[in-house]
């Protein structure tokens, strides 16, 4: 299927729903606080800081990191960083091409593959403070900000857009029927060739 332009309308009108849901609403807070949660223990295991608390504020939460006497906020805002969600949840909406069940089935296996990227992004949230890797030596160090800016330099091409495009096509968009002629496979013939 191409995409046409009640496609690109529909996802459109998808994207300001599901922004308005996810910035006005507190849908992506409370998404937010669910990849925090579930990402806590891992978070400890990987740089031995834990989450001391998750403050609301205007432009979204404040993600607040302890360990001993060190406090610090991440330096990012989960609603700003998992918002690919919205990008996928209007692709998938907006694919009408392809039956409603299947539709679903997509939005549940592309959610919990961003939820699990983006815990990963909250498991190397104490890295961008610099603390961990402090503690390590200079070599060390510079070893970890290598991974940590080759990470979230990644998320920054792939995770906003093409990581919720990539899932979109994977598990939506190849199971859309050819709309255009010269895409279907030609019809096969049943007539047998006249015997002279």
């Amino acid at each position: 299927m191409r995409p046409s332009v009640g496609f690109l309308i529909r996802v459109l009108a998808l994207v300001g729903v599901l922004f308005a849901l996810w910035s006005f609403a507190g849908v992506g807070d409370l998404y937010g606080r669910a990849v925090v949660a579930v990402a806590r223990p891992l978070m400890r295991l990987a740089s031995g800081f834990d989450v001391a608390r998750v403050d609301s504020t205007e432009r979204g939460l404040d993600v607040v990191i302890r360990r001993d006497q060190i406090e610090e906020v991440m330096p990012f805002q989960p609603r700003e960083l998992f918002s690919g969600v919205i990008t996928f949840l209007a692709l998938v909406g907006a694919s009408t091409m392809v039956p409603w069940r299947r539709r679903l089935r997509a939005a549940g296996i592309g959610l919990a593959a961003l939820f699990v990227f983006h815990m990963g992004l909250i498991v190397l949230g104490p890295y961008m403070t610099g603390h961990p890797q402090a503690e390590l030596g200079v070599v060390w160090m510079r070893r970890i900000n290598s991974v940590i800016n080759v990470f979230y330099g990644f998320y920054g091409l792939v995770g906003y857009a093409a990581l919720p495009f990539l899932l979109w096509w994977v598990l939506v968009q190849r199971f859309a029927p050819a709309t255009d002629s010269s895409e279907a496979p030609p019809p096969r013939s049943t007539k047998r060739p006249a015997r002279r």
